[in-house]
């Protein structure tokens, strides 16, 4: 375990604490860390889940199954990502989905009961913890919150065109870089990704966005809104 503590010490969910903080929080929580073969299954949809993790080695996937009997990969996990926190303070803590290892990973696995009761010593990193969790919540409720009003376009271009709007809002800059790659930025759109290329090569041949890798240049606003609306 000694060496886990240096790999999480930069995760959000240890935000403010010292290593010897997060060393005492996780020997009070009796965590643990597992590591997994490729395809193994963690846990499967309808299972109740009681532990918060976070992925220390690998990639873990987020699995979905259609009536078709099809397989959907909702989201990838890849390290310092978690898993189980939407969960913690549920009324019914069952898994919506199936996590499956993709390869040989590696987890950090936290049992939900330390983020609801605090020490008998009521130490104050115990209240940052806390406080560092609620924040996570509250900036994935944030976050779908915008991935609503993006879905809600019509068109991908819409899509595409709100979501760009609100990263131009943030940096307050006409060139700013997209924080996701395109699988990435595909998957938060609900789409393909050559569908998603198509469509941004389509906006620059328009002359409405230069594209290059990650960064995006608005070179006309008023168009950008027009799709957006």
């Amino acid at each position: 375990m000694e060496d886990i503590y240096k790999e999480v010490k930069n995760n959000p969910l240890f935000y403010n604490m010292s290593e010897d903080e997060i060393k005492y929080v996780l020997q009070c929580s009796n965590a643990a860390v597992k590591s997994y073969r490729d395809n193994q299954v963690l846990f499967e949809k309808e299972q109740k889940v009681e532990e918060l993790g976070i992925v220390i080695e690998g990639v873990l996937n987020l699995v979905s199954w259609k009536y078709s009997g099809n397989r959907v990969i909702v989201t990838t996990l890849e390290k310092d990502d978690l898993f189980g926190e939407a969960l913690i303070y549920a009324t019914e803590g069952n898994s919506p989905y199936d996590l499956v290892s993709s390869g040989k990973s590696k987890v950090l696995l936290i049992p939900y009961k330390i983020f609801s009761n605090m020490c008998s010593n009521n130490c104050s990193y115990h209240a940052q913890l806390i406080k560092n969790m609620l924040t996570i919540l509250s900036d994935k409720i944030v976050m779908l919150n915008n991935k609503m009003s993006i879905l809600n376009a019509e068109t991908l271009k819409g899509r595409i065109a709100v979501y760009l709007l609100s990263l131009q809002k943030k940096s307050n800059t006409m060139i700013f870089d997209m924080p996701m790659n395109r699988q990435k930025l595909a998957e938060f759109l609900n789409v393909k990704r050559p569908s998603l290329s198509r469509e941004l090569s389509n906006m620059q041949k328009d002359n409405i966005i230069e594209v290059y890798r990650s960064s995006v240049k608005i070179l006309d606003m008023d168009k950008l809104r027009k799709l957006a609306d």
